[in-house]
Formats: C-alpha cells, sequence, structure tokens
C-alpha cells in the first residue's frame, strides 16, 4: 500500500514538473503568429487573365455564323441526306419485295398451315421482314442522332428551336412515317396467313 502511495506521488510530481515548464515557452507561442504574418507581404502576380490568353472570337461568315457553325451544319446535312438515302432505298427494296409476297400470300388463302403454298408464303413474308429490318436501322440511326442531340441541349429553353433540331426532326418524320407504311403493310401480310 505504501508503494502505492509512493508511485502515485511521484507521477504527480513529474506531471507538475512537466507543466512548470510550459510558462517559459508561452512567449515563443506569442510569437510565432506574428512571425508568419510578416511572410504574407511579398507581392504575388495577378490571376486575372492576360491578353493573350483571352478568348478569340471565332470569325462570323456573311450568314452570321461562325465558321465551325457552318461546318457543323454542313455535316449534320451530310448525315441526314445519307440517313434519307438509305430510308428511301430500304423502302424501294421493301416496295420490290410486296407484289411476290402478295402473290404467295393470295396462293395459300384456303392452305393448311405446314402445305407447300403455305411455306412458300410464309417464306415470302420472312422476306419482306428481313426488308422491313433494314429500314430499322436507319431508323435506329435518327433516333440515336435525336436522342444525342436532345441530351447535348438538354439545358436549353425547349422553345427556342435551333436549326439543327428542325433539321433532324424533319429528317426523323420522314423516316418514322416510311416505317409505319411498312408496319401497317406487315400486319396486314401476317393476318392473311392461315393460322
Amino acid at each position: 500500500m505504501l508503494g502505492f502511495i509512493a508511485k502515485s506521488a511521484s507521477s504527480t510530481s513529474a506531471q507538475r514538473h512537466r507543466f512548470a515548464r510550459a510558462p517559459r515557452f508561452a512567449p515563443l507561442a506569442l510569437l510565432i503568429p506574428a512571425l508568419l504574418g510578416g511572410c504574407s507581404t511579398a507581392s504575388y502576380p495577378s490571376l486575372a487573365r492576360r491578353a493573350e490568353e483571352k478568348p478569340v472570337a471565332a470569325p462570323v461568315t456573311a450568314t452570321g455564323k461562325t465558321a465551325a457553325q457552318d461546318g457543323a451544319t454542313a455535316d449534320l446535312n451530310a448525315k441526314l441526306d445519307s440517313l434519307r438515302r438509305a430510308a428511301r432505298d430500304a423502302d424501294k427494296a421493301f416496295a420490290a419485295a410486296r407484289p411476290a409476297v402478295d402473290k404467295a400470300l393470295n396462293a395459300a388463302t384456303r392452305a393448311a398451315p405446314g402445305d407447300e403454298t403455305w411455306q412458300q408464303a410464309n417464306l415470302a413474308l420472312s422476306d419482306l421482314e428481313r426488308q422491313r429490318g433494314a429500314l430499322g436501322l436507319v431508323e435506329g440511326d435518327i433516333e440515336e442522332l435525336y436522342a444525342q442531340d436532345r441530351l447535348a441541349h438538354a439545358p436549353e429553353n425547349p422553345d427556342a428551336p435551333r436549326a439543327a433540331v428542325r433539321m433532324i426532326e424533319a429528317a426523323r418524320t420522314e423516316i418514322l412515317a416510311l416505317a409505319a407504311a411498312q408496319d401497317r403493310v406487315l400486319s396486314a401480310a401476317r393476318r392473311k396467313l392461315p393460322r
């Protein structure tokens, strides 16, 4: 018991001794901020933009657009023309396949499923569906272009029409109209095939 009291007494005196030295360092602790404050008197370069760093305005063409805008419009026009051409070609191929399908379906009107005439009509219908798939690829491309444009300009006011939006929407409307007409033809042809 005496050993414990002696041990606790010695640790208490060691703590007192450590805190007894603290007042000697107090003036130094007050001096550090004053020394550091003197370091900030140096002058630093300005963060303002220099003349050579300022953005240069793009040259404006006679149409009032920049050369970059004219280039982007020309690229978009070329892409939309290519999609329209592909859609019309797919529609011509679809129309060319229709007479054979109509003939095969008329021949299979009274055929039982699995008969030879029924199988020929089914093959002709499959060919027409394959032709519809060609337009479906073009349809996917125009929808992707439309979605990309919408995402790129989402923050803009949707009521303020842009030339690119009008161009894409016009091509999209034309291609979707061709696709809808083909879908109607296919639906009618499927109903003709005996079940």
